[in-house]
């Protein structure tokens, strides 16, 4: 190792060590605004770390506050309501009448909301594992989750119940996740053809401008400093981008389509559709960022989750099309979540993330709003422990991730673990590096 390699490595690690030490006399408030991408939908994922606020821990930072499920009385109607999920239910497992899978899809896509499962809070989420990163850091973050099933920001902001709590003038810092499809393009072109998606982005803008008017209006009024605002760049999807004659991965109900013959499927035929639909998603949350600094909130900068999952497909760490036969044989992940019964019925698998999915983009949260290495979390990391996932792959979500915030979006490629130390930037080069490609 090289003199400046050394130093380098010195310093990195002196920053590591100093984390405790740096940790607030009082905590950040941290609010995160969205949906089932930010609440996890699955578990364990989607309760890590989430309490309800009239037991142990409620003001000391030891849990999640889920502002829609405070107490077990006051639980939204969506989080109160445990019912078995369908790859636990007895009318479809084990059951002689439906065989297979397919027939357990097709019972469970006419049986009514009855038999499919819910997502009961309190939710911790990637908020939850968020937490867990500052806790394992030294740091002090208070952290809070406001989240709806398929909620879009601009119905967030013309929402006048719950508006006020999210821009309510006690929050440090607020992450907006926007729903998955909405910020994209609302026609892109796939060999030469024009094709129609799901995507609004001008409702996604407002929704964004609206939100931070509002935080903006409520701290000044309170002779407070304008939170900062994340905006939290979800993944790109992989049924959007793939089509699939895996009978054990299939893309059901009303989601399967032809390719360029369904909005649901729009970068199907594309040469590279994930990343092709990740870069969409780059370019759309950096432009709202870029649109809310133009109204003079200079505190909104992105989280770029979503690039984070192309850097890990590039290095090999991750499947890019989950779908093939064998895809999942291998040593590469899935990023997204591959229970077809969970993810029932007309939003497939290939849609919301996986534990590791999760992870990984919790990672670029925590690096983007700490300015903490996530590398320093290394093999030992107690979330990953908590979730299952092994040491090795951690750290090497944790390396996408750094090389990630340090590009600026999808890195070619990450170093194996044994040798990421070597190229070390240190911290201040990252942060000033990303950021000022972000133009924050």
């Amino acid at each position: 190792m090289t003199q400046p390699a050394r130093s380098m490595l010195a310093a990195a690690l002196m920053l590591a060590a100093a984390a405790p030490a740096l940790a607030q006399s009082s905590p950040i408030e941290i609010l995160f605004v969205g949906n089932s991408f930010t609440f996890g939908k699955y578990a364990p994922v989607r309760n890590y770390l989430g309490g309800y606020d009239s037991g142990p821990g409620a003001a000391t930072g030891a849990h999640v506050h889920d502002l829609q499920c405070l107490t077990a009385a006051t639980c939204s109607a969506a989080e109160s309501v445990a019912l078995s999920v369908p790859s636990t239910n007895p009318n479809v497992v084990n059951n002689p009448a439906y065989p297979d899978l397919a027939s357990q899809l097709n019972y469970l896509n006419g049986a009514g909301s009855a038999a499919k499962f819910t997502e009961p809070g309190p939710y911790g989420g990637i908020p939850g594992i968020f937490l867990k990163f500052t806790q394992e850091a030294g740091l002090n973050y208070d952290v809070s989750i406001d989240t709806i099933a398929s909620a879009t920001l601009n119905g967030t902001w013309n929402n006048a119940t719950n508006l006020p709590v999210i821009s309510a003038a006690k929050w440090d810092h607020v992450v907006l996740q926007e729903q998955s499809f909405t910020p994209l393009p609302t026609t892109i072109t796939v060999n030469g053809v024009s094709v129609t998606t799901r995507g609004n982005p001008t409702n996604f803008n407002n929704g964004v401008k609206g939100i931070v008017n509002a935080l903006h209006t409520n701290d000044a009024a309170a002779g407070r400093a304008d939170a900062a605002v994340t905006l939290y760049e979800t993944q790109p999807l992989a049924s959007y981008s793939y089509l699939s004659t895996n009978p054990a991965m299939p893309i059901f109900g009303s989601s399967a389509g032809l390719a360029g013959g369904n909005n649901n499927q729009p970068y199907v035929g594309d040469p590279n559709p994930v990343a092709r639909m990740a870069g969409d998603l780059h370019n759309a949350y950096l432009t709202a960022a870029a649109n809310a600094r133009a109204l003079g909130h200079s505190s909104v900068d992105v989280t770029l989750a979503g690039d984070a999952w192309i850097t890990a497909m590039n290095a090999g760490i991750a499947v890019t099309n989950p779908y093939l036969v064998g895809a999942l044989s291998g040593t590469a992940i899935d990023l997204w979540d591959s229970n077809a019964l969970d993810a029932c019925c007309t939003t497939p698998i290939g849609y919301h993330p996986s534990v590791y999915g999760s992870y990984l983009n919790a990672l670029m949260l925590f690096t983007q709003i700490t300015g903490v290495d996530p590398r320093t979390l290394g093999f030992a990391d107690q979330a990953a422990a908590d979730l299952g996932i092994a040491p090795d792959i951690a750290v090497a979500l944790q390396n996408a991730a750094y090389y990630t915030e340090l590009a600026g979006g999808p890195a070619a490629a990450v170093p194996e673990a044994s040798t990421a130390a070597m190229g070390l930037f240190g911290l201040a080069a990252v942060l000033v590096a990303a950021r000022r490609r972000r133009g924050a």
